[in-house]
């Protein structure tokens, strides 16, 4: 998303591979098009998190995610002494809860190729390519095919 944006490429089975590895519970499949599949009985959060609208069904995507339970969870930081709910939580979460969960994965192993906007500039492809090869990956850099339509493109 965005002019200067990358998207990496990789196959199901080193995504697969790298989750299975993981200590967490690991989810993997492809995302449904569309919202029937959303109308029956049997819907759960997980048909949400691997629903897109039709209009990006081209994309033929793929979506993993980690379950990862909060100990700490359950406490409603939303409501107020009068039982009002706010938007925003009210207090600052516990010192005991986390900040984020950060998980170690072999990009070398897992990435096939980088692809750039067609939209990026030249200095930023470069700046890309400079990045990989510092980071000393030997992943393919290229510019998306996109870039051939240019001209038509909005």
């Amino acid at each position: 998303y965005g002019n200067d944006g990358v998207a990496i490429t990789s196959r199901f089975r080193l995504l697969k591979s790298a989750l299975g590895a993981m200590t967490d519970r690991a989810y993997i499949g492809l995302v449904r098009y569309g919202a029937q599949h959303l109308m029956g009985k049997r819907v759960n959060l997980f048909r949400y998190i691997t629903t897109k609208r039709s209009k990006y069904a081209h994309e033929q995507e793929v979506r993993a995610f980690l379950w990862i339970p909060d100990p700490h969870a359950g406490i409603n930081r939303h409501y107020d002494e009068n039982n009002r709910v706010h938007p925003l939580p009210l207090t600052p979460p516990p010192a005991h809860v986390l900040k984020g969960h950060r998980r170690k994965v072999d990009l070398q192993a897992l990435l096939t190729g980088i692809v750039v906007s067609p939209w990026a500039s030249a200095a930023t492809l470069d700046e890309i390519n400079q990045f990989v090869r510092d980071k000393g990956y030997s992943t393919p850099v290229q510019r998306s095919e996109l870039s051939r339509y240019f001209a038509l493109l909005p």
